[in-house]
């Protein structure tokens, strides 16, 4: 594991206050650095309540069908797993760090076993008590259709917004190879100013979604949301805007 971040980033002769509250340099954070901040308990991030944007719009990503398989990437201990479970859908997540996978099935009370993954460096751990939810703890770059299988549905809560800006064309690949022929993908992003801020989230417009994803998806935005509250403004920032994709296989 990480020893934890030690750079600071600079900007304009002024250091970047981060997400975590210090001046470390996230914009090119690993796997042992979300390792390392959850040790410390630095998970704000985590919404305590079902994500607004997923209720909101579960119609149009599961098109009203039951029983749909929903993967979501970058998960966290995120209510929403549990929540889509309750809605009848199976539930496939991926996370980098156990720490995570376990608070989520230990606050939530569901019984778990977990196994090796074959071929990566990794764990599954699967609900033993009849619920369909599986976490995949891995980087999220050695998922494949072949280790998880593909899915009718993605909810992209962050972790497009969260991973380094360089890797999102990469991320974007892994998604795709994940995706059923008829795979609705809502995507969550963020309009941040990141010359005063140094993350994550990650500032991605419409055209940074674009360049990731029209040549394999149609692109729609559906929501925008202005998301700036005092958090946000302990940043350091002035606007915070949520806006929302819905991504189809061409």
């Amino acid at each position: 594991m990480s020893s934890g971040p030690n750079t600071s980033i600079i900007m304009d002769g002024k250091r970047k206050l981060n997400q975590f509250g210090d001046y470390t340099d996230v914009s090119n954070m690993t796997v042992d650095d979300w390792d390392y901040r959850w040790s410390l308990d630095q998970t704000k991030f985590h919404m305590p309540v079902v994500h607004p944007m997923l209720k909101k719009h579960i119609q149009k990503l599961t098109l009203g069908k039951n029983r749909q398989t929903v993967f979501v990437p970058l998960c966290g201990k995120s209510l929403d797993l549990n929540w889509l479970i309750e809605q009848g859908h199976d539930v496939v997540g991926n996370e980098c760090v156990d720490a995570a996978c376990k608070q989520f099935y230990e606050e939530n009370k569901i019984p778990y076993t977990t196994e090796k993954l074959n071929g990566i460096e990794g764990v599954l751990y699967k609900a033993t008590d009849g619920k369909s939810i599986k976490i995949y703890r891995c980087d999220c770059f050695d998922l494949s259709s072949k280790l998880c299988g593909k899915f009718d549905c993605i909810w992209d809560r962050g972790g497009f917004v969260a991973l380094p800006v360089k890797e999102r064309k990469r991320y974007a690949n892994v998604i795709k190879s994940l995706m059923k022929p008829d795979c609705r993908y809502l995507l969550d992003c963020f309009l941040v100013d990141n010359t005063t801020f140094g993350g994550p989230p990650f500032n991605c417009t419409e055209e940074d979604v674009s360049k990731c994803f029209e040549q394999f998806c149609g692109i729609q935005k559906i929501d925008v949301k202005n998301a700036f509250t005092k958090w946000q403004e302990s940043w350091g920032i002035k606007t915070f805007i949520e806006e929302v994709y819905m991504l189809k296989p061409k």
